[in-house]
């Protein structure tokens, strides 16, 4: 499984879904976790379901963030990608083991 996680400095959780300046991927298949930056930080509209869709082209099936807007909610859902809460500020790597340990 494959767990998004929205980062700013590649560290901490971000507070902002769809504004990120990146995404923490995490494939609990082999523990890796990949930094890739959020191409839609500066998309005037839609930048959450723009990050959804960035984000299911990855093959990612899970995001741990805080909040997730509804609009972006709602792309995600059609993808069948499950939304779990994570805190603004935790640690990306403890974030991602946590939660693919449930």
């Amino acid at each position: 499984m494959k767990y998004a996680i929205p980062t700013d400095d590649g560290k901490t959780v971000s507070g902002v879904f769809g504004r990120a300046r990146n995404f923490a991927i995490y494939d609990d298949a082999d523990s890796s976790l990949v930094v890739v930056a959020n191409d839609g930080i500066n998309a005037e509209h839609g930048a959450g379901t723009g990050a959804a869709s960035f984000l299911v082209e990855r093959g990612v099936g899970v995001v741990l963030a805080p909040e997730v807007g509804p609009k972006a909610a709602s792309a995600l859902a059609a993808a069948c990608v499950r939304i779990e809460r994570a805190a603004a500020g935790a640690s990306v790597e403890e974030t991602a083991k946590k939660a693919s340990a449930k």
